[in-house]
């Protein structure tokens, strides 16, 4: 299922499938999106998007049918950059991802400033509800945890296979550390510090953040719905300058990508913030 990382999802502008395998005429080709896994260890839901209007490709969980990533998501991110060097050796990149593939990508971007090659340009992040694991006070309802909703015609074997995946998510995520970057322009000024090297702070955001809350019994909250109410969804506890825009999209976070008016409006909101990204990069 997984055997080639990363996946081709969409082939883009001037694939072999697309234009005779020309490329279009344009100042300057659309920038490659790179997106990570979810919880579940798998790439279904993207292949469901429509047409982003760029090459697309995809990380799998490579862990997905046994085995465990045990220097966490740190190695997990290490790999994954590697995988992503293999599909775009160089020139612009964007990457993001659903859920755990936001956070995965925050990681990776940290790999990516530290690369010595500097074969990359990484113009930003699409986090798709990537909730800020970050809690600076608890919350005052029961917290969760979510209860897997299957297809009728899911397998028994894939059950047990995603659920394994999101254990392990779960455990790496406790034991993870978001990673640490140069303070902020205003931080600097108060301390009198200069402007610190290149490429070492985080790469812009665009965060997609469902509107709606999982239902869950009771009074309680979901786990990913712990900041719901906080437009950044909680990334401003991290760090206040990461999220530059926030789209808002319908559905909850479990289901964003499975009616046709949602994976619509998903679709849309991916492209925009490409776009935006792009903008900025050549802005820059």
């Amino acid at each position: 299922m997984f055997d080639g990382n990363p996946t081709v999802i969409q082939e883009g502008p001037g694939g072999p499938f697309q234009n005779g395998g020309v490329a279009p005429k344009s100042s300057k080709p659309p920038t490659p999106l790179v997106l990570i896994h979810d919880g579940g260890g798998t790439i279904f839901s993207y292949h469901c998007l429509g047409n982003l209007g760029r090459p697309v490709y995809g990380i799998a969980n490579p862990h997905y049918y046994g085995g465990r990533w045990e220097g966490g998501i740190p190695e997990m991110a290490t790999r994954y950059l590697q995988f992503i060097k293999s599909a775009v050796p160089g020139g612009d990149i964007i990457i993001g991802g659903w859920s755990l593939g936001g956070l995965v990508s925050l990681e990776v971007a940290r790999r990516m400033a530290d690369d010595k090659d500097r074969s990359l340009n990484l113009l930003g992040i699409v986090m798709i509800d990537s909730v800020c694991p970050v809690v600076s006070t608890p919350p005052r309802v029961q917290v969760l945890q979510h209860v897997m909703q299957w297809g009728e015609h899911t397998r028994e074997e894939t059950k047990e296979l995603v659920t394994r995946c999101f254990s392990e998510a779960v455990r790496m995520l406790g034991e993870w550390t978001l990673p640490a970057w140069e303070k902020t322009q205003g931080e600097e000024e108060e301390e009198g510090l200069r402007t610190p090297p290149p490429n070492t702070r985080p790469p812009p955001v665009v965060l997609l953040r469902a509107i709606g809350k999982v239902p869950v019994a009771g009074d309680g909250v979901a786990r990913v719905d712990i900041h719901r109410l906080d437009r950044q969804l909680g990334w401003g506890h991290y760090r206040k300058d990461l999220v530059i825009r926030v789209i808002d999209i319908p559905g909850h976070h479990f289901n964003i990508f499975h009616t046709d008016d949602n994976l619509d409006t998903t679709t849309e909101a991916i492209i925009r913030a490409c776009l935006d990204l792009e903008g900025m990069g050549s802005s820059g």
